[in-house]
């Protein structure tokens, strides 16, 4: 099993072409979520940004992250 992480994006670019994010710790393909913008909450798996997270979304899947590992 794998897991997602995830992450605010703190800055965009172009490498060839390719749009790349920042976030915290981590250089990620935003070649699935090309609409995504600095500040939004994204859904990571295997260097790929895969969603974009709303507030709640993101808020909820912390606190169960949070849960997950405190066991």
């Amino acid at each position: 099993m794998c897991l997602g992480t995830l992450g605010e994006i703190e800055s965009i670019w172009s490498e060839g072409g390719v749009p790349m994010a920042h976030i915290p710790g981590e250089e990620v393909c935003l070649l699935y979520v090309p609409e995504a913008s600095v500040g939004d909450t994204v859904l990571v798996h295997m260097g790929f940004a895969l969603e974009i997270l709303d507030d709640d979304r993101a808020r909820a899947a912390r606190e169960l992250r949070s849960e997950l590992f405190s066991l």
